[in-house]
Order: structure tokens, then sequence, then C-alpha cells
């Protein structure tokens, strides 16, 4: 077993960091409100990683002769695949990091897109997103990443604790509109997340197996 060629990086570097989305900020000594876009996860880690070539850590692709590899966010993936170039055809089948066809192209996972409103009012954040370009009946989360902390305590539901308010489901069209809310003001040590959960099933506190059944889809930074 050998790890791939291409750069091993801490997972609070794959999934979170400095934002780079548009962003305006209001506030009073009582509240604040912060507008952001969303950017898609595999751009977001790319450019956090130093990458050349901009790539999803958590979507692979079949690669003939490529051995079982630990790739990126230390994702173990099996052989004859690896991790799926942004710029690759529309119409590439995506798999699990297991080998487990998902049943989309790379194009379709590439058109999600979407901004959020968080307004924290008397110590409590809420979280408004606008999305579109989803999966079309695809099972979601929404997480709040905090940066700074360790692999083991790195997400928390946007929601309550237990992760059974965080969770939504894209229409028929590929849109939503979740509205979350978590107790505490977030700083510039988070980052909000999109998951999408291939098993279709909510993971709970957990988003679940990354690059297994959990694929993050879009991210931003709190400024």
């Amino acid at each position: 077993m050998r790890v791939s060629t291409v750069a091993v990086l801490p997972l609070a570097v794959a999934a979170c960091g400095g934002g780079r989305s548009s962003a305006a900020t209001s506030a009073t000594a009582s509240s604040r409100t912060i507008h952001r876009a969303y950017e898609l996860h595999m751009d977001f880690f790319s450019a956090e990683s130093k990458l050349s070539t901009v790539i999803d850590p958590q979507m692979f692709v079949r690669t003939p002769g490529a051995p079982a590899a630990v790739g990126p966010q230390m994702i173990m993936h099996a052989a004859g695949f690896a991790p799926a170039h942004k710029a690759g055809a529309p119409s590439t089948p995506l798999f699990a990091a297991n080998g487990t066809a998902l049943h989309i192209t790379l194009g379709e996972w590439e058109k999600a897109n979407g901004t959020v409103i968080l307004r924290c009012v008397s110590g409590r954040e809420q979280a408004t997103s606008q999305l579109s370009g989803l999966l079309p009946g695809g099972h979601y989360s929404t997480f709040v990443v905090h940066l700074k902390a360790p692999s083991a305590k790195r997400f928390t539901p946007f929601g309550n604790a237990t992760g059974t308010t965080n969770n939504f489901t894209a229409s028929p069209q590929g849109t939503a509109s979740p509205v979350n809310t978590v107790a505490g003001c977030l700083n510039s040590s988070n980052a909000v997340l999109i998951v999408w959960h291939s098993d279709g099933r909510s993971h709970g506190a957990s988003p679940g197996a990354i690059g297994v059944t959990q694929h993050n889809s879009l991210i931003t930074a709190i400024p």
C-alpha cells in the first residue's frame, strides 16, 4: 500500500480556512449580519492546499492501474481509482473512495452553488442558505467546521448537538433553502459546510465516513 503523490494535507486545511468568497458584514453591540457566497469545496481545498490542479479529494474516478493509496485528507481509496480533477469531462462517472458507484457525473456535482446570510442575535447563530445546482433529491446536512479544533472535534452539526435538525433534502430541481440555528456566534475560527450524504442517510453528530458517505459540496469561511 502506498501514499498517492497528490499532497496529503490535514483535514483542517482541506475543509476550511481563510475566505475568498465575497462578504459583507454589519454589526451592532447586540447583533451582526454576514452575507457570504459559498464556493465548491474542491476549489477551496485546492487553493488552500496550493495545488496547481483543482481536484476533489472526496470524489473518485476510474484510473486503470492506480494502486490503492492514501490520498488527500488521509482518505484511503481503492485500487483503480484516483481523486477527480475538476477539468475532467463533465460526463465522467464519480465513485466513492471504496469504489462504490455514486450514479452521478462530474458535471452534475460541479453545478452546486449558493449564498448564506448569517445572523447572530442574543448568542445564537442563524444561517439562511439559498442553494441551487444540488443533486435532485439528494440528502444533505449543514455543519460548522472548527478550524482550530483537533480532528475528533472538528465538526459540529449546524443545529442541535445530536444532528437531527441540520439535515435537508434538495428539491427535484436541485434547490434548497435550509435555515439552521446553533448556540453561540461563529467567528473567523469557523466555516459553514454543506455535505452530501451519498448513502441517503443522516449521520447524526458526524458528517459520515469521509469520501465514502461524506462528500463536501460547498463551503464558506467566516471572516
